[in-house]
Order: C-alpha cells, then structure tokens, then sequence
C-alpha cells in the first residue's frame, strides 16, 4: 500500500499519497553531545529538592555502612570484607534513594486533598495534536482498536477535529505490512469522519526514534503538539484534552509525561505487576514529579510534545564506537527529555492526570527479553553522563536509569563475593550479633518501603482510587509474596543483560509480546537453576551464609516451575484474580471497554477485507466549539 524509506537513507522520497496529509516539513537537526545550547531557564526547583531528598538517603546509606562496617571488623578485615562493603554500600544508597522518592510522594499524597477524576469539560485550542502510533510487527487488531476506541472517545467529547492520528509503521515482516494495511482500510471505512494516517518505512533506520524523527520532518509543521503512544497504549478523551490545555497554557513547557496504569493483565506475573503499579506507582510518580522539577524524564510514551521545540533540539546524536553500546540510541525517551531540557524548556511529570494506561509482558520471559533490550539501551547512556549542557537533574535521570539495570549486577555481585567470603571462612559467618540483625532490619525496612507507605495511605483513605477497601490487604499480602519470588530470577537476568552489551551481544530489537502465547521452557532458566545450587552448596560448608541467602536461592531453584505458575491466567472472577484485582478490574474505565468491544469487532479474517486505498479527511483547523458532555 504504502512503502517509504526513512530518508536518511532514501533522501529522495516520493510525495506524499492521499493516505497521508500534506506534507510540512520540519527541520530536525542532530544534536552534540559536547555542543553547548542555551542554558535552562532560571526555574531550579528540582535542584535543590533533589539535594533535600539526597542528604537523609545518604544518612541513611552511611548508617547501614557503619553497621556492616561495624560486624565485619569484628574479626579483622580483609580485602573481600572490603569490596563486600563496597558493594554493599552502592546496593543501599541506591535502594535509599527510590525509597525517599516513594516517602517523599506518600507525604505529598497523604497531605493532598484526593484529586477528582478528569470530566468532560469544553476544549476550545487553536491547535492540532497528532495522535501518533509508532508500530513494529505488532498485533494489528489492539493497535487499530485503541485508535478507535480514542477516536470515538473525542469524538463524544466534542473535540474530534483538534486531533488526527497517525500510524508509523516500521513494520518489515510482509504478511503483517499486508494486515495493517487492511486493518487501516477497516478503520477509515468504520470511521469515515475520522483523520486517520498510516505511513511505512522499509528502512528501520534509527528504529522508533527514527520513525518518530521521520514523521517530524515531513509532517512536523502541520502539527502544534503529538501525543506519543506505544502499541499497547490508552488515554481517554479527558486525559488527552487536559493535556492539550496545559500546553496551551504553559508555552514554556515542552513535554508533559503521565504515569500510565497498568490494565488488561491476565497471567499471574502481569497481574502482580498491575497491582504494584496501581497501589505504588502513585507514590513514586509524585515523589518523582516533586524532586524533577521543570527537569523531568520522558518514558517514550504515553506523553504530549511540543512538536517545534522537540524537532529544534531533541535530534539525537549518533554515539561514537562500535559494538551494541554505540550507534544508534535505544532508549532514546531520557536523552530526548535531556536535550529539551538543555535547550531551556520545561519537561514535566503529571502523575495527577487520570486516564493514561498501558499493558504488561505476560510472562517472566516476556519481560526479560524486555530488560535485555532496556538494559543496552541505558548502559549506552553512559557515554552521555557528561554531555555538556545538561541540567544537574536531568543527568540524576539518566543515572537512575543506568542503575535500574546496573543494580542488579551489583546485588548479584555481592551475593557473589559473599559466596566466596563463606567458602573461604567454612568456620560459619557469625549471623546473631546485634550489627547484623540491626542491618537486616533497616534493609527490610527501606526495601519494603513501598508496601508500608501503601498500607498508611490506604488506613487513611488516601491510596488513590482504593479508599479503604479491605481486599486491599490481601492483594498487597500475595504481590509482596509474588514480587519476592522473581526479584532473584530477575536480578540474573538482569545482571546478564548487563553484561552481554559489553561482550559486545546486542539484544536486538523484537516486538514487545502483549499476550502471552508459549509455554514456559526451563531451558531459559538453566543459569538460574545453576546459580541457585551453586549457593545452596556454599549453605552446605556455611551455615550462616545460608540464612541470609536461603530465600534467594530456594527462587533461584525454583525458577522454572515460579515462572511456569506465573504465567497462567486465573479464571476472571476466581479468588486469586479478585486478589489481586485493581479499580480498574473491578470497574473497568470507558477507554477500556470500549477498545476490548473494538478489538472484538476487528477481528475479523483478513482474507474478507477488500483491500482499497481509502482517503483519510483532512480536518479544518479552526478552534472546535466542544459542548460539555
């Protein structure tokens, strides 16, 4: 139907069929890593939050040093107390630091008055706003539906003709190319008023942050703001209009982020995962968004961008070297929000908007093959920790997301030159003193720090969307059960994933799986399996290393038949899925009922579409009179 080459590769593109809009080129010029832009706005909120926030994380840090210090000098010191105090020291400062975000935001919640969900409300803008779906070999049928589900929901709300969608597909797989090409012709014949694109590259150059940066510089000039979503995204029609107000208000301002709710979860693992984002995620959005400032991050979807300011400073650079850590930038979402923030804009995080969700992998596979592509993309951060120009914050951003991956490694490490401490030392590690159960004791305290800070705000009705609902109890009981389960399981694969970039193994770049369709194999967990009995021979020659690792390792062992029962669905409505079920299982929001009725609808043969060109409108832009619904 429609094949376009990104144009760095193919710089003489065809114009543009009457699929697409009229083309508004943009300019998009890429960006130094050493050039220096023009310095941030005199906005500095989150500098010094973030040092308040810092100094008592480090307190913190620096006693359960003392602590550790304290129990392993008792008996002299050696260079593997050393480097176990190192690590551990790295492992607990970075652990401290989420749990200040989480108690920073849990004292701004408990303190708020709850907000209000998002009402229909008039939009009046003179703007446009792209809708804007970047697809790769995905499932065709849920990305399609969303679209109309959010189509409809504008359109209920009077403000239709303020937004167009667009599909950028970088789709290289033949048979589906031909699905989503009937799946668009679908939607345009069930919609004939709806502003509905599609444009395909053959060339995934620069992978999604060169399918967005084509789209800049050939439509850019058309559209005032972009709504970035991933294929498995939702927003309702008051999310999305909200953010268009506060662009409209806020010219200084250049991306607004959401904190996307997890919905639609049917395995075990997703379910847990739900739950956790809906009862947590809350706490560290606010927490966040409050220490960030006008310096916030971009998680690459599920946010509204200014286009012009986007296409003028967020081209990025190609990273020198060879090997997977350079090239092309993965995890382009941080850098992109670094640049903006260069540049002198505000990038803001809006936990506070309702009606921005999202879906999670089906399985502990799902998610590793996941991590592994996330954990290259960041580690290729580090060549630009010290870009010049970037704002102090923006640089804690990129480092908090190197060490999302790096921390794993680190805790794996420490696990690992504990090991060796307790061959070396088989007279048995002295485990009862008071140091150490002081240690244990404070570690247990920060790492839980989700669930404590959840459980006061839900006794005080103040968990948004839980009020105090008793079942609450239950669930937090089995995700802290099931969370506790995987983190050895993931923390391996996570280290590995770390480890294979500078091996020079690049992770590659495979659709993310939205709906788990495999069984489980414990071939995928042979390094699990032998790192777990690795440690349960160490518990044989030391008893008092066992009964600090016996729970990582009895995870470890069993990693296969955890991930097996993780991921099967429990029948809708059983006791184990009302357990764990969120607000939005028990009354599932507008959006979403709207895109499973639509996702019904689309599935349909491909073999009944009759495949034809069908001409999407081109909306007046004029300002949408929106009566109220």
């Amino acid at each position: 139907m429609l094949d376009l080459a990104d144009e760095a590769v193919a710089p003489n593109i065809p114009d543009a069929p009457p699929e697409s809009p009229p083309e508004s080129p943009l300019a998009m010029p890429q960006q130094g890593i050493a050039g220096v832009r023009a310095p941030p706005g005199p906005e500095r909120d989150g500098r010094w939050r973030f040092a308040a926030l810092l100094g008592p994380a480090l307190a913190v840090t620096a006693l359960a040093a003392g602590l550790a210090w304290q129990s392993m000098s008792r008996d002299g010191v050696t260079l593997i107390d050393v480097v176990a105090l190192v690590l551990l020291t790295a492992n607990i400062a970075w652990i401290t630091i989420a749990a200040a975000t989480a108690i920073t935001g849990a004292v701004l919640l408990a303190a708020r008055e709850p907000v209000s969900p998002l009402r229909h409300t008039r939009l009046t803008t003179d703007s446009l706003t792209a809708i804007v779906f970047p697809i790769r070999n995905e499932d065709t049928v849920r990305v399609t539906a969303a679209a109309q589900a959010m189509h409809d929901a504008l359109v209920q709300s009077g403000c239709a003709r303020a937004f167009e969608i667009f599909f950028l597909s970088d789709t290289n797989d033949p048979a589906l190319a031909r699905e989503e090409e009937a799946a668009i012709v679908r939607l345009r014949e069930s919609r004939p008023d709806a502003a509905v694109f599609y444009r395909r590259r053959l060339a995934n150059h620069g992978r999604k942050a060169g399918n967005i940066a084509d789209f800049v510089r050939r439509w850019g000039g058309r559209y005032d703001y972009m709504t970035v979503l991933d294929a498995d995204s939702l927003m309702s029609a008051e999310a999305m209009m909200e953010l268009v107000r506060r662009m409209d208000v806020r010219p200084g301002t250049a991306l607004i982020q959401t904190v996307p709710m997890i919905v639609n979860a049917h395995t075990m693992i997703a379910r847990s995962q739900q739950f956790a984002m809906r009862a947590y995620g809350q706490l560290f959005g606010a927490g966040l968004a409050w220490w960030s400032g006008g310096a916030g991050n971009f998680w690459g979807h599920n946010a509204i961008i200014r286009v012009a300011a986007f296409a003028a400073n967020a081209g990025l650079p190609i990273l020198p070297g060879r090997g997977p850590l350079s090239g092309h930038i993965l995890s382009h979402d941080f850098v992109e929000a670094a640049l903006l923030r260069r540049a002198g804009w505000r990038v803001e995080i809006a936990p506070e908007i309702s009606g921005s969700y999202e879906e999670s992998p089906p399985t502990i596979d799902d998610i590793s093959t996941r991590d592994r592509r996330w954990a290259q993309g960041n580690l290729q951060h580090l060549k630009l920790i010290g870009a010049r120009g970037f704002d102090p914050v923006s640089r804690v951003h990129i480092v908090a997301g190197v060490m999302g991956y790096g921390s794993a490694l680190l805790w794996f490490s420490l696990i690992l030159v504990g090991a060796l401490q307790a061959w070396i030392d088989t007279g048995d590690v002295h485990v009862g003193g008071s140091s150490n159960l002081s240690l244990l004791a404070l570690s247990g305290l920060i790492v839980l720090s989700p669930k404590w800070l959840a459980l006061y705000l839900w006794a005080i009705g103040r968990l948004p969307g839980w009020g105090r609902n008793p079942s609450f109890l239950a669930g937090l009981a089995l995700e802290t059960a099931v969370s506790a389960a995987i983190a050895p399981i993931l923390m391996v694969s996570q280290a590995r994933a770390v480890i294979e970039p500078f091996l020079g193994r690049d992770a590659g770049w495979r659709p993310q799986a939205r709906v788990a369709t495999k069984v489980v194999e414990g071939a995928n967990y042979h390094l699990q399996l032998a790192c777990g009995l690795a440690l349960c021979a160490t518990m044989l020659v030391n008893a008092g290393f066992a009964a600090w690792t016996l729970p990582v390792a009895a995870s470890l062992v069993f990693s296969a038949p955890i991930a097996a029962w993780l991921a099967h669905a429990p029948r809708r409505r059983s006791l184990l899925w009302r357990t764990l079920a969120t607000p939005e299982d028990m009354a599932p929001p507008a959006i979403v009922r709207a895109h499973r009725r639509a996702a019904g609808r689309f599935a349909w043969p491909a073999a009944e579409v009759i495949r034809q060109p069908v001409v999407g409108p081109t909306p007046v832009l004029a300002a949408p009179q929106v009566a109220s619904a």
